[in-house]
């Protein structure tokens, strides 16, 4: 109300008030325009409207009241926002200022400065968006630029899914880097504008919306990040290191450089007391983790889960200790040197004891006397490394994996058939071993247990799938003891019997691992015979994989999925909340984990 209220006392009243008489002597009723009254009233409150003016009305009889008033709503035409937006641009250019306008219209002026902005694009895009080709949206992602040959030039070369795709269309309208970027993170915005820096917002953004922002100066911004890494590069110098490089390159460290490595050190008795500690602890809790998964129907999700965090955190700690007991020597570091760079969450990240070709020979000569003088290189005992996914997380996964091959092979007879034989084949030429059963051959139906390791199979396309399969055989074969299921069989034709073979051979397929590997398999010669497309058949969700690692591997695996811009904010976030943003960044990317990728030989 007051927003009407501010409109009429900047414009006027538009429109008459529609009445009829009251029945009590010398008062009329407000049978259309009950919303204006109010805001008259409202100004009357404010000493706003003018002492002595009247009200415009337009009297009716009381008999037409009621189809006044329908008549004033029902037939009253929305103005479309093209044309609102088109509005606000003409009055500015009259003259009018945006509080002038702001106060016509009842709003605020950082609306009027966004249709303002909206009113500006190119007017084949307005057209466009008239004609629901283009949404609100993707018009705003237009009109962040006042180019309007430029919003041309981008619609033009997208695609028509494209052009209605807000981020696709910011890419390409703003070229410069926004202030969510790894090298404003490492710099500091305040110290990249303190240099003089410009920026511009997007009016559509929200005020806290670092993607918001975009600097206009990147050259300034790499000269600011390679500053600041080069005092870091100083400091190694300083320290012994034989050359210090800086790069604002995120891609791995060539292979071109040798490496040499940090020597071993004594644990501190301090050092050496805590790690038996700590170690104890990881027993302990390993033993719980093992307890509550041989019972799994009974585990608690949240205590599995907190127990494997303890785990993680425990092992941090032993980690971080193991890591003070190694150290370069001056000897090495007077042939070694470092590259300092940034990852791709703009932290500083440095590369150390890396030998560059041209001081290979010194490097060896410095090693060959060592080893004369018996120096050798002592080894410390292997640190284990912890996987990236833990036993239970790539059973359920390979166990879904396996179930992917089992629905697609059970759906195609003439592989299944080609498997079999070269199963029965492999047996009779090779190791000759067989076992008797059934109709007195040597074969069995053994299959694996993919719900007991896989909570999520149950619901999963793969497990959908052949429960359909299998419901629909248990319903057409006629079972028995007596040789009921060979008098059926010798009943149906090839073409039954093929497509029930295809489903019993799939449910043998076998592929549950216990631990990862980067090698290729049995099931992955299958999947590949069967051409399987992984993506369509499982996706990382938070039921599925988020859920069952650490926050730094969403970080990671948003980063490979999506974009390290997108997995950025992830870092900051509750445990939670990071899973159900991760889960709608990889939202149709087709990212996989590697256990659930089809591997070559």
């Amino acid at each position: 109300m007051p927003q009407l209220a501010d409109s009429i006392a900047a414009v006027g009243l538009l429109h008459a008030l529609a009445v009829v008489k009251s029945k009590k002597r010398g008062f009329h009723e407000v049978v259309a325009g009950g919303r204006r009254l109010q805001a008259i009233h409202h100004l009357l409150n404010d000493g706003r409207w003018p002492e002595g003016q009247l009200v415009a009305c337009n009297l009716y009889d009381e008999e037409n009241a009621l189809l006044v008033s329908i008549t004033e709503n029902v037939q009253r035409e929305q103005m479309h926002p093209a044309d609102e937006f088109e509005s606000f641009a003409e009055l500015i250019d009259q003259g009018k200022t945006i509080e002038d306008v702001a106060a016509a219209f009842g709003v605020t002026a950082t609306v009027v400065r966004r249709r303002l902005q909206l009113g500006r694009v190119a007017p084949m895009l307005m057209q466009a968006y008239r004609d629901n080709e283009v949404s609100l949206d993707a018009l705003m992602a237009y009109a962040m630029t006042d180019n309007q040959e430029r919003q041309v030039q981008v619609y033009s070369n997208l695609d028509m899914w494209d052009r209605k795709n807000p981020r696709v269309i910011r890419g390409m309208i703003e070229e410069a880097m926004t202030a969510n970027h790894r090298l404003v993170h490492f710099i500091g915005l305040d110290a990249y504008q303190a240099a003089g820096g410009g920026v511009t917002r997007d009016l559509f953004a929200d005020e806290d919306d670092l993607n918001g922002i975009y600097l206009t100066d990147r050259t300034l911004v790499d000269q600011l990040a390679l500053s600041k890494l080069q005092e870091t590069a100083a400091s190694l110098t300083a320290q012994g290191w034989a050359w210090a490089e800086v790069t604002l390159d995120t891609e791995p460290v060539s292979n071109r450089y040798g490496r040499v490595y940090p020597e071993p050190v004594d644990l501190t008795p301090e050092q050496q007391a805590t790690v038996a500690q700590l170690q104890t602890q990881e027993k302990s809790l390993m033993h719980e983790i093992a307890i509550l998964e041989e019972e799994e129907e009974k585990a608690d999700e949240d205590e599995w889960h907190a127990l494997n965090q303890q785990l993680d955190e425990l092992r941090e700690q032993i980690d971080a200790i193991e890591d003070q007991c190694v150290a370069y020597t001056d000897s090495q570091k007077k042939v070694a040197g470092c590259i300092v760079r940034l990852d791709y969450q703009g932290v500083l990240n440095i590369v150390e004891g890396l030998i560059r070709p041209e001081d290979r020979a010194q490097a060896q000569e410095q090693q060959q006397q060592q080893d004369a003088d018996g120096v050798g290189r002592v080894s410390l005992p292997a640190v284990k490394t912890r996987p990236t996914h833990s036993e239970r997380l790539v059973r359920q996964l390979t166990a879904n994996k396996t179930a992917i091959v089992q629905a697609a092979l059970a759906n195609n007879p003439n592989v299944a058939l080609a498997v079999l034989v070269a199963q029965l084949a492999r047996r009779h030429f090779g190791a000759g071993y067989y076992s008797h059963g059934g109709f007195g051959l040597g074969i069995s139906t053994s299959c694996e247990p993919l719900a007991s390791n896989a909570p999520d199979f149950t619901e999963s396309r793969a497990g959908q799938e052949l429960a359909r399969i299998e419901q629909h055989w248990g319903d057409v074969i006629t079972p028995g003891s007596d040789g009921g299921e060979l008098a059926w069989a010798l009943s149906q034709d090839t073409e039954t019997l093929l497509e029930l073979l295809a489903y019993l051979v799939a449910t043998t397929v076998q592929g549950i691992q216990h631990q990862e590997s980067s090698k290729a398999n049995a099931l992955d010669q299958l999947a590949g015979l069967l051409n399987i497309q992984m993506p369509e058949w499982w996706s990382a969700t938070g039921e599925t994989y988020l859920n069952h690692v650490s926050k730094d591997r969403l970080v990671e695996v948003v980063s490979e999925g999506a974009s390290p811009e997108q997995a950025a904010p992830l870092v900051r976030m509750k445990k939670k909340e990071a899973i159900d943003t991760a889960e709608k960044a990889l939202a149709g990317t087709n990212w996989l984990p590697s256990i659930m990728t089809i591997k070559q030989n």
